[in-house]
């Protein structure tokens, strides 16, 4: 078992190593995606420093000027401002073909249209850096077929960590708490080849824990549907279902009466939940819109998982709280900040910076010492040889 353990831990990370290096450096990044958005592209998420009077119905002054200034733009998803005063965003659907996602940014309150980008595009300036690092987490810039790469790879990396940990078990008949002592540390004075083999064991057992919660969630955030499948085979889990993908034209009522507006519709949902915050308003075609809200104490501290669906009149269809939800519900929806470290604060967002380094640290010092040890089974036939013509 050890020794086919040995040659999976080896050939698996050999293998796998490269993806996992940038996943891992990506990652480290990721963490702090929405501060780096904004240290990049200040005009796009900060308040004005001569903030405008605030107009009265916000949401919908948004999509009219997105109106105004690209005609052609079908509103998907409409993201409230990161602080107060701040632009608007709205989201048109993906792109058929090429996967983009069109953002506009907007000031409704100083009337203003700040600008667009376009999110999965390979294109390297501030405004689609973060993006840009996104979609290389997260779909190593291959679409649909990236994203099930990087969860294969990431569950791979949970066999990785598994059997590096057996390997690394103190197997010494001495004391197990000093055998323990040895394997976490590293000598740094002596052969290079041991102390980089025990950097490599060291760094893996001290970011272990990490280690299985990242590639876990990852996994578990890349299949889905498989993941809720699972849970809910053990834990009570509610389902609730998709909003249809929007159809051509947008309409302004139906035969059960005239549409309120976006405005009417998110305030109808804070009502069901005045503690919260909206985050984002969902549009689907002519059919209910949803609104996203974020509670207090609520792990994903971005967003928030709180949703209310609505019919165009404003009347409630359907509500979902993260915090009075099934056990099965609190579960799937701790992977993503567990993911992205936001749900245990910033120490753990530091944590998981230094662990993004750990992919590469392993990749390195796994493929030298494989490399010396095949440079040394190469000398050993010639030192045979030459030993024996001296003879």
């Amino acid at each position: 078992m050890r020794k086919l353990f040995t040659l999976l831990h080896r050939w698996v990370g050999l293998l796998a190593g490269l993806v996992l290096v940038l996943l891992g450096l990506t990652g480290s990044l990721m963490v702090w995606q929405q501060s780096l958005d904004a240290a990049l592209n200040p005009a796009w998420f900060r308040a004005p420093a001569q903030a405008c009077p605030a107009t009265g119905q916000p949401v919908a002054h948004t999509l009219a000027l997105l109106s105004d200034h690209a005609p052609s733009a079908r509103a998907q998803t409409v993201v409230a401002p990161r602080e107060p005063g701040g632009p608007y965003q709205v989201w048109e659907a993906r792109q058929p073909g090429t996967g983009w996602r069109t953002e506009h940014f907007i000031d409704p309150h100083c009337g203003r249209y700040l600008g667009s980008r376009e999110r999965g595009a390979v294109r390297f300036d501030a405004a689609h850096a973060v993006p840009l690092l996104y979609e290389l987490h997260s779909h190593l810039l291959g679409g649909e077929t990236g994203h099930v790469v990087a969860g294969v790879v990431a569950l791979l990396f949970t066999g990785l960590t598994l059997t590096g940990l057996w390997l690394s078990w103190p197997r010494s008949a001495g004391p197990r708490l000093k055998a323990w002592g040895q394997a976490l540390r590293v000598r740094w004075q002596g052969p290079p080849a041991r102390r980089w083999y025990e950097l490599h064991r060291a760094a893996g057992l001290w970011l272990l824990p990490v280690a299985l919660v990242v590639s876990l969630t990852g996994a578990a955030l890349v299949f889905p549907n498989p993941t809720r499948d699972g849970v809910a085979a053990v834990l009570p889990l509610q389902r609730l279902a998709k909003l249809p993908k929007p159809a051509a034209g947008t309409g302004t009522g139906t035969a059960s009466g005239p549409a309120v507006g976006p405005d009417a519709w998110v305030a109808a949902a804070q009502q069901e939940f005045p503690a919260a915050r909206w985050s984002r308003l969902t549009l689907a075609g002519k059919g209910p819109v949803e609104v996203r809200l974020l509670q207090p104490g609520e792990l994903r501290e971005s967003t928030g998982y709180t949703r209310v669906r609505l019919d165009r009149q404003g009347r409630m269809l359907a509500r979902y709280d993260p915090l009075a939800a099934p056990a099965g519900n609190q579960l799937v929806d701790s992977f993503f900040p567990l993911h992205s470290g936001e749900a245990l604060g910033l120490v753990a967002r530091l944590l998981w910076t230094a662990f993004g380094l750990l992919p590469a640290t392993l990749f390195a010092t796994g493929a030298w010492l494989w490399w010396r040890r095949r440079q040394r089974r190469a000398a050993q036939p010639r030192s045979s040889l030459g030993d024996s013509i001296t003879m």
